[in-house]
């Protein structure tokens, strides 16, 4: 199958672009048995790393539909086949389904390629791949790396970044989306793979990429989990960048430094230390 023509503005002119990019979709089951809709973009160029894909939306929103043009876009840079996940939503599906989600797709991944299998997302998908990763990692199960763009990772949004930024999205908006992901229940809200800044233990990790905005509220977050990660001996690498904002990933443009900083992310570095400017000493 080959992507379709998109309607919106400006699309033709990025199809004139950027080569297209064959696609498919597949259904796997997730962990109680339902039906988990994948969508496989396949460069032309072999890849040399299959990147498993959690889109964002603050987790009730968002498909694969809607994230089609950006996964084709990225796709389209030639280095990983991207495996773009139809997770489910909350409110109706409540944390930790759509976790569990993300590891059923990855686990096909993994069994379907040889290649080295990473896992990433943009916003609330950034969040719930890191979760995943936490439970490849308390089962036993390999993953080369993790690659996750600004990334909310605190159920309350303490961290003075939310009252500080005026950029998007608004620390109310945030608490809201956390709200109908984890419920108001304490037991639920406590359960593992929540939030990842916050798990009990870090160490034994697969490498992480993070990529956060100089204005982006949820900065604070990002540079926090950084330094945790760090501090359990994780291979980490941090940017922090002046020309990225939160939902850049969707921007279907040739140029979009999200895109290509997941370009150059996914072969990991192995013990390169943490900055704050956006580079890797």
């Amino acid at each position: 199958m080959t992507s379709d023509t998109s309607a919106r503005p400006g699309a033709a002119y990025l199809r004139e672009k950027r080569p297209d990019v064959p696609w498919t979709d597949t259904f796997v089951q997730g962990a109680d048995g339902a039906d988990i809709r994948l969508r496989i973009y396949e460069p032309v160029d072999c890849p040399s790393v299959t990147l498993v894909w959690a889109h964002g939306g603050s987790w009730t929103r968002g498909s694969v539909d809607g994230w089609h043009e950006a996964c084709t876009a990225l796709a389209s840079l030639g280095t990983a086949r991207i495996v773009s996940v139809g997770y489910r939503l909350a409110p109706r599906w409540l944390h930790p389904t759509a976790v569990m989600d993300i590891a059923a797709a990855t686990l096909w991944a993994r069994k379907s390629y040889s290649h080295p299998i990473l896992i990433g997302g943009d916003s609330a998908g950034g969040t719930l791949a890191a979760g995943a990763a936490l439970w490849f990692r308390d089962n036993g199960l390999p993953l080369e790396g993790q690659v996750l763009a600004y990334p909310p990772l605190d159920p309350e949004c303490t961290a003075a970044s939310y009252h500080e930024s005026r950029s998007f999205p608004p620390r109310s908006l945030l608490l809201d989306a956390w709200g109908e992901y984890a419920g108001s229940d304490k037991e639920l809200r406590g359960r593992l793979y929540l939030s990842p800044l916050h798990a009990a233990k870090l160490t034994g990790l697969c490498p992480v990429s993070l990529l956060v905005g100089t204005t982006d509220p949820v900065r604070d977050d990002v540079e926090q989990f950084a330094v945790r990660l760090k501090e359990a001996s994780v291979p980490v690498d941090l940017a922090v960048s002046p020309v990225v904002a939160h939902g850049q990933f969707l921007d279907g443009s040739p140029a979009n430094p999200v895109h290509r900083w997941i370009q150059t992310r996914l072969s990991l570095p192995n013990s390169q230390p943490t900055t704050t400017d956006g580079e890797t000493r």
